[in-house]
């Protein structure tokens, strides 16, 4: 399942970026949304990008047919590269996330453009569960859930940027 998400900021590309790959940033964010056990580690890249690796643990609220296959307090590792910036000024992420013991797999991009209001972020997403029967509605799940923890986090992205 592929899902696309946007929003813009009140702030050019490199301060959009600077923040959002700031482990400091990254692990207040998470845990002011609940995360635990939160940690994050970034590695600068040749190319002016970074590598940026983020564990949680987070608890989701499993709608009953998921509850014999998954569990509520779920770690997930996500690992996020980024390029240096394009000539244009954007700024491109690749990332995958392992949610350790689920059947399946999410990847993705995140593209940071300059805007007329500062900068553009969009997001996309593909969502890969792979049980017989209950992939569909599995990948449904995660996807209406990775959209609301998203949002969370450009309103929390939003304010930190407004302080």
């Amino acid at each position: 399942m592929r899902v696309r998400i946007e929003h813009d900021y009140a702030a050019d590309v490199e301060t959009v970026y600077d923040l959002i790959s700031d482990p400091a940033y990254i692990e207040r964010k998470y845990r002011a949304l609940g995360g635990r056990d939160v940690a994050a580690d970034r590695h600068e890249a040749d190319d002016g990008g970074c590598e940026v690796v983020t564990t949680r643990t987070v608890s989701v609220d499993l709608p009953g047919f998921a509850k014999k296959l998954l569990t509520p307090s779920q770690t997930t590792v996500q690992n996020e590269r980024w390029s240096g910036p394009a000539t244009d000024g954007s700024r491109k992420c690749s990332y995958d996330v392992d949610v350790q013991g689920a059947p399946g797999s999410i990847s993705g991009t995140h593209t940071l453009s300059p805007s007329a209001s500062g900068c553009h972020h969009l997001i996309d997403i593909d969502i890969k569960v792979s049980v017989p029967l209950l992939g569909a509605r599995l990948e449904k799940f995660a996807a209406e859930t990775g959209r609301t923890d998203i949002e969370s986090q450009f309103a929390h992205t939003d304010q930190e940027l407004a302080s």
